[in-house]
């Protein structure tokens, strides 16, 4: 923790969206805050997060919160571990790697809920011109995801490789970077999230697939981690940052557009565009350790890792 607000550092991603800033400096009760920085990659369900922050929820629990902007979960994790963030955005699989390489973090909160099996924000797209227009048609091309370790690529790779195509090319670039990348012709493909697949299809690229909502529906396939050690020195900090979360969660299943609204501000979007975005939740503030198990499962399927780790030891639960 720290005893006054950490600047809102960008990262080094193309999107003039910095989604900085904290809550009050004082509880509703006059007590002083504890601040707590929170390690975000910048996309459409951070608006769940922004919203706690906005409606005071989290002061109301003694927490005022800050967020600090990366390019991938990667740089997060170096976050957690150098103290500059106490909670993170991390996907499942960096999880999972995190953990069997000897880097203890765990799961404290969902996102902004469980996978819905019936939205997306994220689209495995084909760039306008490519003559792509189904997965099949993938061999031998590129494809960008955000990461070499990502959900986007396990979830990409399953879907391409199930359609019977080769030889396909997987690289790591920024979702900011994207759209241009495939109206460059840089990439034939790639993997990528709200807000920049709107601006990818309004370009013209086609989709061909939703790797999360088809492959882990009512799936946990991120959320906000913190350092072993951090949770045992702060478990009742830990506890707080839940029970918030928890809060917002279930309060933007039943206020959509106010969360969306917060993407004004946060992300720098149009109130138009904020309205547009899509939040892919089913709201369900709960970690699902089944869609641990699957993603881990699918890893060692594709050659990603050749060790396990027990799902309930990488989900923190306060105790008592």
């Amino acid at each position: 923790m720290r005893n006054r607000l950490m600047p809102c550092v960008l990262a080094a991603v193309a999107v003039a969206a910095a989604a900085c800033g904290g809550e009050a400096a004082t509880a509703p009760d006059g007590t002083e805050l504890t601040e707590v920085t929170v390690g975000i990659v910048p996309f459409s369900p951070n608006a769940v997060l922004f919203l706690a922050m906005e409606r005071g929820m989290f002061a109301e629990r003694g927490l005022s919160v800050t967020v600090e902007p990366a390019a991938s979960p990667i740089p997060v994790v170096a976050s957690l571990v150098a103290e500059q963030a106490e909670f993170g955005f991390v996907t499942t699989p960096v999880l999972i790697n995190a953990n069997r390489e000897g880097t203890p973090i765990k799961c404290v909160s969902p996102v902004d809920g469980q996978v819905s099996p019936d939205r997306d924000s994220s689209a495995l797209v084909a760039a306008a011109g490519s003559g792509i227009d189904s997965l099949d048609d993938l061999s031998g091309r590129t494809v960008a995801v955000v990461q070499l370790a990502s959900i986007n690529l396990i979830g990409a790779k399953k879907l391409i490789e199930d359609a019977g195509a080769t030889g396909t090319e997987y690289v790591a670039m920024p979702f900011p970077q994207m759209p241009q990348a495939l109206a460059d012709g840089r990439v034939d493909a790639a993997v990528i999230t709200s807000p920049y697949v709107e601006t990818a299809l309004d370009a013209g690229a086609v989709t061909l697939a939703n790797p999360s909502s088809q492959l882990f529906p009512t799936g946990t396939i991120y959320c906000y981690a913190a350092t072993d050690r951090f949770l045992a020195d702060n478990p009742e900090l830990a506890r707080a940052f839940q029970e918030t979360m928890t809060e917002a969660i279930t309060y933007a299943g039943q206020h959509e557009d106010e969360a969306k609204a917060t993407l004004v501000e946060h992300l720098q979007l149009t109130p138009e565009q904020a309205q547009a975005q899509i939040i892919p939740s089913n709201y369900v503030p709960e970690i699902n350790l089944d869609s641990i198990t699957t993603i881990q499962d699918l890893m060692r399927a594709q050659g990603a890792i050749d060790s396990s780790v027990d799902p309930a030891d990488v989900v923190w639960q306060p105790q008592g």
